[in-house]
């Protein structure tokens, strides 16, 4: 490293961006940049220190080590707020929390995309401390690549939120409550659905609305509907538990793949519902539909529940 370099970096404290900049970035790229971000504080760190430390695996794993962070950012440059080990604590055990929930299922999931807030007092002031830099405003303002990940993530966010809060179809199956009141007005006003009937499980393999096609369990039906993609006609087939003579299943081996149930009821007629592995949506639904099936087969004179 040349002498000026030493200079510059030793001015140019930590990694400089805007707190704007920051929550775009971090939402556009789905958290990515939050990785990006710690990077670069280790490695002016390890780089200050001399130390043996590893940016990459801190950076990593930074929701662990966000509280060493500030600790450094606090011992060394900023006495304001973050100084507080109190405030400190409560901010790396949210980065922890926030951090887990995208395991949660929709539409809580979606709060993962606040990790970015627990991190803004600690981007807020490195900023105050590199107010002073020569080339403050180039660090915190847009360039290129930014524009880049607002273009393509911006639109892939928007997506993602729409499709967790039901608008579009699930890639999983979902509870009869989750559905849009639309949705379900669109089910009885194609007498698919019954008025007085409530949705246990519902899939929809459409794309961008449950009208293409789908497949239900109710408290007394299983359906399945679609949409004639040339004559708009919706088809649909249902049985009633009573009437289901038998269940086949034949189960997804991948996640690329739905599984498939056959309902045969006492008249002779079959029929198919495809339904989504994802989450074990499948293993549920079929799981309740038997539950269902038995019931009804029970209280039904000679017949004996499977």
């Amino acid at each position: 490293m040349t002498s000026t370099e030493a200079q510059r970096q030793d001015h140019h404290r930590y990694f400089m961006v805007s707190p704007w900049k920051f929550c775009l970035m971090s939402i556009c790229t789905l958290g990515l940049y939050e990785f990006y971000w710690n990077y670069k504080n280790w490695r002016y760190i390890k780089t200050r220190d001399g130390s043996g430390i590893w940016p990459f695996w801190r950076s990593f794993f930074y929701p662990f080590w966000y509280y060493s962070l500030l600790s450094d950012l606090a011992r060394n440059h900023s006495p304001g707020a973050i100084s507080n080990k109190t405030f400190a604590v409560f901010l790396a055990i949210c980065l922890l929390l926030l951090s887990y929930i995208w395991k949660a299922p929709d539409p809580y999931w979606l709060l993962s995309f606040f990790t970015f807030m627990p991190m803004l007092p600690a981007v807020s002031a490195i900023s105050k401390v590199n107010s002073s830099h020569p080339d403050a405003k180039n660090h915190t303002g847009h360039r290129p690549l930014n524009f880049v990940a607002y273009l393509t993530g911006g639109p892939i966010v928007v997506f993602l939120i729409l499709l967790s809060t039901g608008f579009f179809p699930s890639t999983m199956v979902v509870s009869g409550d989750s559905l849009w009141e639309r949705d379900l007005i669109y089910l009885r006003n194609q007498e698919i659905l019954a008025e007085d009937e409530d949705i246990i499980y519902f899939y929809s393999g459409g794309v961008l609305s449950i009208k293409e096609d789908g497949q239900f369990i109710s408290q007394d039906y299983v359906t399945s509907y679609g949409m004639d993609p040339e004559d708009g006609i919706v088809y649909s087939a249902f049985a009633a538990y009573e009437e289901i003579e038998a269940v086949d299943v034949k189960w997804s081996k991948s996640w690329l793949e739905d599984t498939v149930i056959t309902i045969s009821d006492v008249y002779g007629n079959e029929f198919e519902l495809w339904v989504s592995s994802e989450s074990g949506g499948d293993k549920k639904f079929v799981k309740e539909l038997k539950r269902l099936w038995n019931i009804k087969r029970a209280t039904a004179p000679g017949t004996i529940a499977v």
